[in-house]
């Protein structure tokens, strides 16, 4: 059976930014990442590669910005006032740290992320780029298991863990 929508695909992969590079994410044969094929869950490259695999069948490819997560952009880049630093009425400047993950919301209520690059006297400097923006992704790993996706499953959009179950 192949990687195809409507199917319950499991892979271990290896992600890095530079060929022979540092390990920037991974999911092992002994904790394989596990996603509904056709939903969007992936990007859209990278479920393309996979497509037509069999389990057992190994991987390697290499997405492009473009095809990852976009070009890094300066105008991603802004600053914040500390004091604008508030999570639920309380005084939330203990985020402030180099480096942190910081969950933002803009004045239509979306929510996003942003990281901390600098810290000054009174501004907090933060890139909202993802962290994988403007890089080579490349991808190795193993199809683990293919299976199909429960009614319930393809109806929701996403797998349910342990088998077929309703809710909503």
């Amino acid at each position: 059976m192949p990687v195809a929508p409507n199917k319950v695909v499991g892979i271990s992969y290896v992600l890095r930014t530079e060929p022979d590079g540092p390990i920037m994410d991974d999911a092992p044969k002994n904790d394989p990442y596990e996603f509904l094929c056709g939903f969007g869950a992936l990007l859209p490259k990278f479920e393309e590669n996979l497509q037509g695999l069999e389990i057992g069948k190994t991987f390697q490819f290499i997405l492009s910005p473009e095809e990852g997560y976009g070009e890094y952009e300066e105008e991603a880049i802004i600053t914040m006032q500390k004091s604008d630093f508030v999570l639920d009425g309380k005084d939330a400047s203990d985020m402030i740290t180099i480096g942190n993950i910081i969950p933002l919301q803009d004045q239509n209520g979306q929510t996003f992320q942003g990281r901390i690059t600098a810290i000054g006297d009174l501004e907090v400097t933060i890139d909202m780029n993802h962290p994988f923006a403007g890089k080579n992704l490349h991808f190795s790993g193993e199809v683990l298991s293919i299976r199909d996706a429960h009614e319930s499953e393809i109806t929701h959009g996403h797998i349910h863990h342990g088998g077929d179950h309703s809710h909503h």
